[in-house]
């Protein structure tokens, strides 16, 4: 009886399991701080032609497919706190408009689209009936247009349809002006993406790193 009530209560008294191991927690820091040195540092942006791609979003996309939706979800949550404040350091002229009309909005808006795209990133890579490295290109490209457009679509439905409606322009002209660059942007950085995460990928397999199942 004595031996029963030692049993029950040492499987009462398990520590819960927590949200990540050491090993996803070692990872999502890697990943988070690699992301922060390239906004820092400006080397996350990379000149095409006329106009810079981000490739701030790649280090949550490889943390996705590499270790999993959590750690893909933390670093884009990370890297999203990182965008919020650096918006009031030095915001481009979308997030200054954003600025002036909530800055809830701007949390959501640069915090939320970078938590999904790891979740879109993960799922794509598993779920698309191919080989592993066309699945690594399709799911990296898939990843990297997400990031543009949950973000300007976000920005087109908090900020976009009040802005047309103070400044005496249609919203489909807002609109337009959105997808114009989301058309030009998010191209270039898919295939930046698309390029650079496959490359890393396959190399930390050849180095003997295992997928997260």
């Amino acid at each position: 009886m004595k031996e029963k009530e030692i049993e029950v209560g040492c499987t009462r008294g398990k520590t819960p399991k927590s949200f990540m191991s050491l090993q996803e927690l070692t990872i999502s820091g890697l990943l988070a701080g690699i992301t922060i040195f390239l906004g820092i540092t400006g080397y996350g942006f990379i000149p095409l032609f006329y106009m810079h791609a981000t490739i701030l979003h790649i280090p949550t996309i490889i943390g996705a497919i590499v270790a999993g939706p959590k750690v893909g979800m933390v670093v884009g949550f990370l890297f999203g706190v990182f965008s919020f404040i650096r918006t009031f350091q030095a915001p481009s002229w979308m997030m200054q408009i954003v600025l002036q009309y909530s800055v809830v909005y701007d949390a959501i808006i640069c915090i939320i689209p970078r938590m999904c795209i790891a979740l879109i990133a993960y799922y794509a890579y598993k779920k698309i009936p191919a080989g592993h490295t066309v699945r690594l290109v399709i799911s990296s490209v898939l990843g990297s247009i997400s990031n543009s457009v949950l973000f300007l679509g976000l920005i087109f439905l908090l900020v976009g349809i009040p802005y047309a409606a103070d400044h005496d322009v249609t919203v489909f002209q807002v609109a337009m002006a959105l997808v114009a660059v989301a058309g030009t942007n998010s191209i270039l950085e898919a295939v930046v993406s698309g390029v650079v995460i496959t490359s890393v990928v396959l190399m930390l397999q050849r180095s003997g790193w295992k997928l997260k199942k």
